[in-house]
């Protein structure tokens, strides 16, 4: 049985340009914290552990789950006032939804998500992009800070919902941090998007076959 995991921004849904945005104006309204758009220096590329990692560095002692409540707060509010009035700039990743469709009628898979996202975020952004993941595993960082840990969760997740023993563990997504996620946790890895540089790379995931073969999967 395969276990395939699939992040949300960069392999589902493109909407980079207004997580950015919305998240360090969250965190500038919540806590007066200008932050640079690049989190590439971030330990836990999450919404959570950037969040966690903000606080411990400006030596914030304030309650760490009220400012990250408020701060997911503010970040979804912006995000949805930005889509009333621009609904395009949240859009599907080519062939995201055919593949979870696919991939959900295999009887040798499951597939779940796992994303470094805030749950509701991440559900709004899927649904903005008319993407469907009813009764499908989740977990996101809403319930961990590390990528791992989402990651992990999500497998165990995956097997309380399927009652399933995996041979394969799949990951499917975008970034470093990713790769170096699926590494450490003993899990394949599949990059989705323009400027991968990993070995298994598809420009999106109307091309999964090609990483299929790379992984020798029917």
């Amino acid at each position: 049985m395969n276990l395939f995991l699939i992040d949300i921004d960069g392999a589902l849904v493109d909407s980079e340009s207004v997580d950015m945005k919305c998240y360090t104006q969250a965190v500038q309204d919540v806590l007066g914290i200008h932050i640079e758009e690049d989190w590439s220096h971030y330990r836990n590329v999450t919404d959570s552990g950037v969040l966690d990692e903000i606080i411990t560095k400006h030596k914030i002692t304030d309650s760490r789950s009220l400012i990250h409540r408020q701060v997911e707060a503010r970040y979804l509010q912006l995000i949805q006032d930005y889509l009333a009035k621009n609904p395009s700039e949240v859009s599907q990743i080519q062939g995201a939804k055919d593949f979870i469709d696919q991939m959900r009628e295999r009887e040798d898979t499951h597939v779940a998500i796992a994303t470094g996202g805030w749950e509701s975020a991440a559900k709004l952004k899927l649904r903005a992009a008319g993407i469907d993941i009813a009764n499908m595993t989740f977990a996101s960082s809403s319930d961990a800070m590390s990528r791992t840990e989402i990651m992990a969760l999500a497998a165990f997740r995956a097997k309380q919902d399927s009652g399933a023993t995996f041979q394969r563990r799949v990951l499917f997504g975008h970034g470093t941090w990713n790769k170096h996620a699926s590494q450490e946790l003993g899990y394949d890895f599949v990059e989705v998007g323009d400027k991968g540089q990993h070995h298994h790379h598809i420009p999106n995931l109307v091309h999964y076959q090609a990483a299929f073969s790379q992984l020798a999967l029917q």
